[in-house]
């Protein structure tokens, strides 16, 4: 501390010190540095997992407030729903799921890619003002829910591709 008088020198020495302690207090509230966490436990990575799949499924809903009336309006909500689908699938992707749950949670993203898909081709179905492939690719979405939902169940979600359940308006 050359150029410092001696009468500043404990009390730079004090910031410094709390300073410290500070950048300490972060790392280890915010898991950096050496207190990181290698992996997430399981029951971490399903809370995690759950709780991005229930902000998905309010988005999903808040999106499906009624049936669309024209092929533009299918096609707008579809590509909505898509990039939520995406997002969501992003999400759970960019979590590390420990070992134990690697291989099922692969699937469960796989499933979510094929779910994906068929939102594309319904997509595609209503730019093309193509009814009945349009009425066709919702079918198949229907049908493959049970596939999502049990590979969801495989992982340990209890949210993730739940099947919607809007209100009835009683």
């Amino acid at each position: 501390m050359e150029g410092t008088s001696p009468a500043n020198r404990p009390r730079i020495a004090a910031a410094i010190g709390a300073a410290i302690a500070v950048l300490l207090a972060v790392a280890l509230i915010f898991n950096l540095g050496p207190w990181a966490d290698d992996e997430l436990s399981v029951a971490e990575f399903v809370a995690q997992g759950d709780e991005i799949c229930t902000q998905a499924h309010e988005e999903f809903l808040d999106l499906q407030t009624g049936p669309p009336r024209t092929a533009v309006d299918a096609a707008e909500l579809v590509g909505a729903l898509i990039v939520v689908a995406e997002e969501e699938r992003e999400a759970i992707a960019e979590l590390e799921p420990p070992a134990s749950l690697t291989e099922p949670a692969a699937r469960y993203l796989e499933a979510r890619v094929r779910g994906i898909d068929e939102l594309r081709e319904g997509l595609a179905a209503a730019e093309a003002e193509d009814a009945a492939a349009y009425e066709q690719t919702q079918a198949d979405l229907e049908e493959s829910q049970a596939r999502r939902f049990e590979a969801a169940r495989e992982v340990g979600f209890k949210e993730c591709s739940k099947p919607l359940e809007r209100s009835t308006g009683d």
